[in-house]
């Protein structure tokens, strides 16, 4: 993985303004993304001795170009969603800088033709039985590991929702326990937690030791202190990459196969719930409501209905030849 070295220091001018801007978020997960992409821009134009207050739109071009062709995770370049994602913090930041007077242009406002590609969504998800597999495994792994993989699966939320979430989320609503979301954009929402995720949820939180008093549910009197739903053992909340790396930990002791851990990635859970409900004839709607979707046409990205692999010609055709080829003539070349 490629990382940049130079990162803006709390005390540092670029620093406060970005503090000032992304205070002014409404969403927290909206405001790490920002931060994080709009980090990575300043750290890149100060190794180059560029000032960002006064780059010209050929900084941001030649940045894109090295995203492109040492960016992600593993330096081997980023694809055009994620470089669209990150112009689009910048961007977001100057017309930010621009209405407070500290800047006097968007050089990320650029033209159509300039702009990243954005890819069709791959939606990488696991097949039936991956999934059957991992939650077995989870199950046999500690009771938080089995509460992070069941509800992650069973509500298809954002790693960083989950992550966001306290105790005082959880909730009853007409006889259903459920998840009050605190979503994308300051929006908020309510997932279904089916009784098998809540088993395993009380397991965890039965587990805890960092809990103080009784949890108050949502719509109830009295006053719980803010503690997150998943936790380290510390109480404090846990991070992305702990959930990364527990999921392949627990992908490789599934025993699945090798392509599919080396793809294993906190938003395979999502792509999964998604690309299973509509294959299960679930309404685009309600998967889209489900998933925080402000469009179905993101949903429709993880559609899958239309190609099933089974019914490919290929292996019509493979077994249709195979006839005809001998052991004899057949070689390794």
């Amino acid at each position: 993985m490629t990382v940049l070295a130079a990162v803006p220091q709390p005390g540092d001018h670029h620093a406060r303004l970005l503090a000032a801007f992304l205070d002014g978020l409404r969403s927290p997960l909206t405001a790490d993304t920002y931060r994080r992409d709009i980090t990575h821009w300043l750290t890149w134009t100060a190794q180059r001795g560029i000032d960002p207050l006064t780059a010209w739109p050929a900084d941001i071009k030649r940045w894109q170009t090295w995203l492109s062709e040492h960016g992600g995770r593993h330096g081997t370049g980023e694809a055009g969603t994620s470089r669209a994602r990150r112009l689009g913090a910048v961007s977001s930041y100057y017309q930010f800088l621009i209405e407070h007077r500290m800047a006097e242009r968007n050089p990320a406002d650029l033209t159509r033709n300039s702009r990243p590609v954005r890819a069709p969504r791959k939606a990488a998800a696991l097949s039936d039985e991956h999934t059957g597999q991992l939650l077995r495994q989870a199950d046999l792994d500690t009771e938080r590991a089995a509460a992070i993989v069941w509800l992650l699966l069973n509500t298809g939320i954002r790693v960083g929702e989950m992550l966001a979430a306290d105790l005082t989320d959880l909730g009853v609503d007409r006889g259903h326990t459920v998840l009050h979301i605190h979503g994308k954009g300051g929006k908020g929402r309510t997932v279904v937690l089916t009784a098998e995720v809540k088993q395993r949820l009380d397991a965890y939180q039965a587990t805890r030791t960092d809990r103080v008093g009784t949890v108050v549910l949502v719509g109830q009197a009295g006053v719980t202190p803010a503690r997150p739903l998943i936790a380290t053992s510390s109480g404090k909340q846990l991070t992305r990459k702990a959930v990364r790396l527990l999921l392949i930990r627990l992908a490789k002791a599934a025993k699945l196969p090798p392509e599919v851990v080396a793809r294993i990635h906190p938003h395979i859970t999502r792509a999964t719930y998604i690309t299973a409900s509509l294959a299960d004839g679930v309404s685009i709607y309600d998967v889209a409501q489900d998933a925080g979707h402000a469009s179905t046409d993101t949903t429709r990205g993880y559609d899958r209905s239309h190609y099933d692999p089974t019914r490919s010609a290929a292996y019509r055709l493979a077994g249709r030849w195979s006839r005809h080829v001998t052991t004899d003539e057949r070689s390794d070349a």
